[in-house]
């Protein structure tokens, strides 16, 4: 009986699982294991199960072959040869006369894919004797999820478990080994009784026993290997130009090597998919170099592949190791996916190619890129593949147009004469130009027409309609409607990035912010150890949202850092280039780095899209915080009110609810408060909102138990930062009032909720004008100041004049709008 699988296929394990069965069943079973390094010890292996050689070492090969006929001289007796691979020569043969002679059965377990089958070492046999074969294949998902539940003995959360049989591809060995290094490094953690991801899984750890499913490679074989990861899914025709024939069938034979069927191409990815990320993380630049110079060299003959190759991508002047490490990465994937892609669509011009081609060029926008996308589309041979991959390649080209080349109405004009010769797949098209007119222009009055689903529509069509009804409903704070969008849209499979990040956004709605970041720092895990440019960008903009949402200003800071690093942001997906400008700009105003903010207001003037249609997607978030900061408060409110009035009028109900409460919390006023009740009572919007304007109202008409009640349900909500604003509302206003007893209690609660959040930095100001905005220097200043120093005495600690301490103090008082010195102390408390 052969046994035949993988490394970590659970050959061993089946082996075992075999031997305690026949034991059971009354059969003497003796079990010998091979042992590479003493392959050329004859005998080495027998010897060392304890058959044959006695006190002698060196025991001959009669008295072995007797000792081993000795113990299997039963009627019922079996011999177990375990990794058969690694066996020395003299002991297979001995193993093998007595199968011949005795008839003892033999069960043997050897690596899947070994040409030569006879002997260990591939000698020729003259003989060859049939054997039942047992082939350990990969498990199904809800078999490894059983398997590594028993073994962890807790279940895995869903998205983590997904991630796990991903990187494994179905090898119980490899997740294992997965498992227990990341839950020993802290990546993987159990919570609420379910193991969790907390970072890319990724650990050094793993390195040795991937390197075991190398060993047998030569140099030859393990660059093919290599070349292939970094390349990605490629055709086989890019491949071939890269990798001999040979080669591919040996690691075929090797089952390190799948083919994928797509369309009329087939595409080639390595196996085990966790060896791609050994090879991204393995620290020989000087290989690296090598191979990606290889890819070039034979790839880059292709025009646009020498034009991609010559741009460079943003570099972050400082990042911690990892983020540089991480950069460095990406920056090589990307370089690589550009090539690949180029080579792919010059060989073939294809809609499918070109859409892989341009999605790979679309990570970095720069004058030749755009040149490049423009000959793509006018290149592309639409008639080489099915009505599927063109109306693809269509809505793609619809998207540039409207979101790169700002032309919406050419977009809108493309789609229309598109749509003629697609027949069903042209309800792609129409999701996509309701698409573009929710995200530049507002939300067409007969998208529910226009986007309804039938039963037999195909599955891509279905997917299309369905993830656009999706973001039609988010963006108008349509959470019920929404809700069951996204449960139709699990059903037909897994859910893409941007489906992910709208479930997000509706927790984020619905007051489960610590579940909505927990979904986005999943998918931003993923994004990062994939090396996904546009997953990173992607899931990390809306986790910035949660961030301003909860006021965790070390996670935003964190954030910002690390999206940033991996280059400029484009125009893809709709709205998040501004949101992460604006985002980008709010963090860096919020802790008084001015030019870094007045830098990204400045990119932001320069874009020429309108405000997005999801909540974060405006450029208020940037320019009105730098009005509050150069003590401009009414500004600041009007900026947000503006743009909220006009998202209102697109039907963009979520963010323009989001930008009218900002108005409020920066200059209430009782009209104001109106205008914002009466649309929170007209329409069907997210819950955190109402708890909000409850605060703000509360605290204007200067109500303590509501205020307080609305600093609780704020606080139930996520709404950190804010609802520690409403506690320190109802202390200052128990002051005035002389209600002690809610005071004492809400003074209680801040201390609770400090001490829970102590290890990170909270913004309980917001908006409003307080320490936040302060310049590193004026901070300073007011912190020297309220400690009761004199301005002379503040000069001679700072090394400053006497004069610009002044000033620093007069600037201080404006942007904490207070009017003495004694005031600035409980001013800067606010920011905890």
């Amino acid at each position: 009986m052969d046994v035949v699988g993988g490394r970590g296929s659970g050959r061993t394990a089946f082996l075992g699982a075999l031997k305690k069965k026949l034991i059971d069943s009354d059969w003497t079973v003796v079990t010998v294991q091979g042992i590479a390094s003493l392959r050329q010890h004859p005998l080495a292996a027998l010897h060392l199960a304890g058959i044959g050689g006695g006190a002698r070492p060196s025991g001959t090969l009669h008295e072995t072959a007797a000792a081993l006929h000795t113990k299997l001289n039963q009627a019922k007796s079996v011999l177990f040869l375990d990794d058969w691979d690694d066996l020395d020569e003299s002991s297979w043969g001995v193993a093998e006369s007595l199968r011949r002679r005795d008839g003892v059965a033999i069960v043997l377990s050897r690596l899947q894919g070994l040409r030569a089958r006879h002997t260990p070492t591939g000698l020729d046999a003259s003989t060859l004797e049939p054997s039942y074969v047992i082939d350990m294949t990969p498990l199904g998902f809800e078999d490894m999820e059983r398997a590594l539940a028993e073994y962890l003995d807790a279940p895995v959360e869903s998205s983590t478990m997904s991630r796990i049989y991903a990187k494994s591809g179905g090898n119980i060995g490899l997740a294992v080994n997965l498992v227990d290094a990341t839950s020993r490094e802290g990546q993987l953690v159990l919570r609420s009784g379910e193991w969790v991801a907390a970072r890319d899984m990724w650990s050094p750890g793993l390195r040795a026993v991937l390197e075991g499913y190398l060993e047998n490679l030569d140099s030859e074989a393990r660059d093919a290997l290599e070349i292939i990861a970094i390349a990605g899914l490629a055709t086989l025709e890019t491949v071939r130009k890269l990798v001999d024939w040979g080669t591919l069938e040996l690691l075929e034979e090797r089952s390190m090597i799948s083919f994928i069927e797509s369309g009329k191409s087939q595409l080639i990815a390595v196996i085990p998919p966790l060896l791609v990320e050994f090879f991204r993380h393995e620290p020989l630049n000087a290989r690296r170099v090598r191979l990606t110079e290889l890819i070039v060299n034979r790839l880059g003959t292709a025009e646009s592949a020498a034009a991609i190759l010559s741009e460079r991508l943003y570099q972050p002047e400082l990042t911690p190791e990892r983020e540089a490490l991480f950069v460095r990465l990406l920056h090589e994937r990307a370089r690589a996916l550009r090539i690949v892609t180029a080579s792919e669509w010059e060989s073939s011009p294809t809609p499918s190619n070109a859409i892989r081609y341009v999605e790979a060029l679309s990570h970095t926008l720069t004058p030749t890129v755009v040149a490049t996308v423009q000959r793509v589309f006018a290149k592309t041979d639409l008639g080489s593949e099915d009505l599927a991959e063109q109306a693809g390649f269509h809505a793609l080209k619809a998207k540039w147009m409207a979101y790169v080349e700002h032309s919406v109405e050419a977009a809108h004009n493309y789609l229309a004469e598109s749509k003629r010769p697609l027949g069903v797949y042209a309800r792609i098209l129409d999701a996509t130009s309701v698409e573009i007119s929710v995200s530049l222009e507002g939300c067409p009055d007969d998208f529910a027409t226009t986007l309804e689903v039938s039963d037999e529509l195909p599955l891509p069509v279905k997917t299309t309609l369905l993830q656009t009804q999706l973001l039609v409903l988010t963006s108008a704070g349509r959470l019920r409607d929404a809700q069951r969008v996204l449960g139709v849209l699990e059903g037909l499979g897994p859910l893409t990035t941007m489906s992910r990040v709208l479930q997000a956004i509706n927790l984020l709605g619905t007051g489960r912010c610590d579940k909505a970041l927990e979904l986005l720092s999943r998918g931003l895990d993923e994004s990062h150890g994939y090396l996904d440019i546009e997953g990173v960008r992607t899931f990390g903009a809306a986790a910035l949202l949660c961030h301003v949402y909860s006021g965790d200003m070390d996670g935003l800071d964190e954030l910002v850092e690390t999206i940033f690093s991996a280059g400029d942001p484009t125009p893809f997906p709709a709205g998040n280039q501004l949101a992460l400008l604006s985002t980008g700009a709010l963090a860096a105003f919020r802790q008084g780095q001015m030019s870094t903010g007045e830098r990204l207001i400045a990119e932001i003037d320069r874009l020429h899209t309108p405000d997005g249609a999801l909540p974060g997607q405006t450029r208020a978030w940037a320019t009105a915080q730098y009005a509050v900061f150069n003590g401009l408060p009414e500004q600041g409110a009007q900026i947000f009110w503006d743009a909220a009035v006009s998202l209102w009028g697109r039907g963009a109900r979520f963010s323009a609810l989001s930008c009218f409460l900002s108005a409020l919390e920066i200059a209430p006023s009782k009209d104001r408060l109106e205008q914002v009740q009466q649309r929170l009572d007209n329409a069907d919007v997210p819950v955190i909102f109402q708890a909000q304007a409850d605060y703000y109202s509360a605290a204007y008409a200067e109500d303590m138990e509501q205020t307080m009640r609305a600093a609780d349900k704020l606080h139930s909500l996520g709404r950190i930062g804010l609802s520690m604003r409403a506690y320190q509302t109802v202390i200052s206003l128990g002051e005035r009032q002389s209600a002690s007893a809610l005071a004492e209690r809400a003074e209680s609660r801040l201390a609770e909720i400090r001490h829970q959040h102590a290890s990170r930095r909270i913004d309980v100001s917001r908006f409003s004008i307080n320490a936040v905005t302060l310049t590193d220097r004026e901070r300073e200043v007011a912190e020297l100041a309220a400690e009761g120093l004199s301005n002379q005495e503040i000069a001679n600690q700072l090394v400053l004049s006497v004069r610009t301490v002044e000033t620093h103090l007069h600037r201080v008082m404006r942007k904490l709008d207070v009017s003495s010195r004694r005031e600035i102390s409980a001013a800067l408390s606010d920011v905890y």
